[in-house]
């Protein structure tokens, strides 16, 4: 099953991203991404641009002693695969961002609460879209198309 979806980063992203944190927590999240959808549907699983790359903007940074994280900016062609929406308040769409760090007991559910204080100047990473799956107790990165077992 899909857990959820969305841009992830690697390598020397994850440390650049990590560099960009004022103040880091406790738990670092080293599987760093940017969610596009929480438990996707199947209609929501996107195979056509799984495994592609993007560019991406960190616009701000946030703290506030439970999590620490980065608002993005998403380029325009990905807005109609952003299905992010607030479990709170299900018309409203979460803002893009990145959970870096977070504290003991804090949940990266959360980051999108954070007051995000704009960057003197947007910041260019590239990521890739894929899945972060869960399935016969095993938990995978996935860039590949995701195979739906059949029902009958």
């Amino acid at each position: 099953m899909v857990s959820y979806e969305g841009i992830f980063f690697d390598g020397e992203a994850v440390d650049f991203i990590h560099s960009l944190e004022e103040n880091r927590l406790e738990r670092v999240n080293n599987i760093l991404h940017c969610t596009f959808k929480y438990k996707p549907s199947d209609k929501e699983i996107f195979d056509d641009i799984v495994g592609k790359n993007f560019d991406i903007y960190i616009v701000g940074y946030g703290n506030d002693g439970m999590n620490s994280g980065f608002e993005v900016v998403l380029p325009s062609e990905l807005m109609k695969y952003y299905i992010n929406f607030d479990e709170n308040n299900p018309d409203v769409i979460k803002i893009p961002h990145i959970t870096a760090s977070l504290s003991e007991g804090a949940k990266a559910v959360n980051t999108k609460n954070l007051i995000f204080k704009r960057l003197e100047k947007p910041i260019k990473i590239t990521g890739r879209f894929g899945y972060w799956i869960k399935e016969d107790g095993k938990e995978f990165l996935s860039y590949e198309p995701y195979k739906r077992k059949n029902k009958r």
